[in-house]
C-alpha cells in the first residue's frame, strides 16, 4: 500500500471512530461547538507535518554529533508540542460534557474503545 492510501485510510478510521464517539457521548446542540474544536484539534496531522521537513539518511550523517542531539531535541520539542495541544483540547472539550458524558469518556479512553487498556501510544485519551 502506498503512503498515500495509507494515509487515506487512517484518515477513514479517524473519521468513523469519532462518529461513533460523539454518536455514544449524545451531544446536545449546545455541545456542539466545543466537539467542532475538539475534532478539529484531533486531527491526525498530515504525513509532512507530522514529521516536518524529512532528512535523508545521507544528509544526518553528514552532521555532527552536536548537531545531531540538536536536530532530535528540536523533533522532541515538536512532539511535545503537539502533544500539549491535543491535551489542552481534550480538557477544554471534557470540561463541556456531562458529568455522565465524562464517565463515558474516560471509560473509552482508558480501554481505546475497544474493551482493552489503552495509552497514549495505543490510542488512548480518545485520539482516534
Amino acid at each position: 500500500m502506498d503512503p498515500a492510501q495509507r494515509q487515506q485510510r487512517m484518515a477513514e478510521h479517524h473519521a468513523k471512530r469519532q462518529a461513533e464517539l460523539k454518536a455514544q457521548l449524545k451531544l446536545t446542540p449546545a455541545q456542539e461547538g466545543a466537539w467542532n474544536a475538539y475534532t478539529a484539534a484531533m486531527q491526525p496531522p498530515a504525513n509532512a507535518q507530522r514529521r516536518g521537513p524529512r532528512m535523508d539518511r545521507a544528509e544526518f550523517d553528514k552532521l555532527t554529533t552536536p548537531q545531531r542531539i540538536d536536530r532530535m531535541q528540536q523533533r522532541s520539542a515538536e512532539r511535545q508540542a503537539q502533544m500539549k495541544q491535543r491535551g489542552d483540547a481534550v480538557k477544554a472539550f471534557y470540561a463541556q460534557l456531562t458529568p455522565e458524558q465524562q464517565k463515558l469518556y474516560d471509560d473509552r479512553a482508558m480501554r481505546g474503545g475497544k474493551g482493552k487498556r489503552g495509552g497514549p501510544g495505543h490510542h488512548g485519551m480518545g485520539w482516534r
